[in-house]
């Protein structure tokens, strides 16, 4: 087997995603193309460390395997932390969008619909209220599967319903209008905030990070694995960073590339809203303890999009967000109760 096709079978990206994001790294870190296939290989192998987190922990400037081993890991450690705190009902239930709207109904602050579990007289009732829905698949992630209708004079209503059903996409949400506020930073889609949160045995609420995810070009999803950016938020609601994204390669964005509003120090509004909102919703299934929820805002406070039983830790630990180059594995330790220990890099 050729060098290639063991690092093709290492990674789950496919080739034209990895080629061009490595020869970005080479660009930014001066070192070469094979020495960083190769880094990433090991540190898959090593660490279970994804070719994103690579990227964005910066692995190609950070060499030192004590300072790499400060940064968690998709495959072993967030593996851990999800086993720790969840079960295995709770994560069936987060996973599937007709069971989790089902329990989560009443934040979800706008109407829905599942086919598997009404009539085509429903479907048609529906689609008249609300000229646009969005389509999702019960079980889809990031992004995909998920389309949005608009309906016309035109439109074959019989025929839509037969469509949907043929593609699964049996999870239909009325339309949200974004918060006025929100549109310098997320013009062409509908934009989240990613904010993971730790149920504690005592019934306290961690809120382990607060993060803005927008859409740089993308219609109607602003999905990290789609090209979209992501940034870190402060206490108070204040954007700290520029933007980051790694498809199809690591960049940094000041400013939207639509609008030109620049990320660093935007405000978000209503955040004192977000949290109390978060903390509520954390403690509505406590098996699963850790969750990553993606809420967004219209003009009237916050709303539920999902829950993520198995959010990416990519989202909390991207280099920019610590200047010391020291990651963030004790804290990890400190918040789970439980211990991570460092792979041999």
């Amino acid at each position: 087997m050729s060098i290639f096709s063991k690092i093709s079978k290492v990674f789950t990206a496919d080739w034209k995603t990895l080629i061009k994001s490595t020869r970005q790294l080479k660009k930014d870190s001066g070192r070469g193309f094979f020495d960083l296939l190769l880094d990433q290989t090991r540190m898959y192998k090593r660490g279970g460390y994804t070719w994103a987190e690579y990227s964005l922990y910066e692995f190609d400037r950070i060499t030192d395997p004590k300072l790499r081993a400060n940064f968690g890991s998709e495959y072993y450690d967030n593996k851990r932390l999800v086993l720790s705190s969840s079960t295995p009902e709770s994560r069936a239930l987060f996973r599937d969008k007709s069971l989790f709207n089902e329990r989560f109904g009443q934040y979800l602050r706008r109407d829905y619909l599942d086919l598997s579990k009404c009539s085509e007289s429903d479907f048609m009732d529906f689609a008249y209220k609300h000229k646009v829905f969005f389509a999702k698949i019960p079980t889809g992630h990031g992004g995909a599967g998920v389309s949005r209708i608009e309906r016309n004079e035109s439109t074959d209503l019989q025929q839509l319903y037969q469509e949907l059903l043929a593609k699964e996409q049996t999870i239909l949400e009325e339309e949200i209008i974004l918060h006025e506020a929100m549109r310098p930073v997320s013009p062409t889609s509908l934009c989240s905030l990613r904010i993971g949160t730790v149920l504690q045995k005592d019934g306290s609420v961690v809120v382990l990070y607060n993060r803005l995810r927008t859409a740089m070009h993308d219609p109607i999803v602003d999905n990290i694995s789609r090209g979209g950016g992501y940034t870190a938020i402060s206490d108070q609601g204040e954007l700290m960073y520029p933007c980051v994204t790694f498809k199809p390669s690591r960049r940094y964005v000041a400013e939207h590339p639509v609008t030109g509003a620049k990320f660093v120090g935007f405000q978000i509004p209503m955040f004192d809203q977000v949290q109390e909102y978060v903390r509520e919703l954390a403690q509505i299934v406590p098996e699963q303890a850790y969750v990553g929820w993606d809420i967004t805002l219209n003009e009237h406070g916050p709303l539920l999009i999902e829950g993520n039983e198995i959010p990416s830790l990519y989202m909390y630990q991207a280099a920019q967000f610590y200047p010391d180059d020291i990651g963030p594995r004790a804290n990890l330790e400190r918040i789970f109760g439980i211990s991570l220990p460092a792979p041999e890099l």
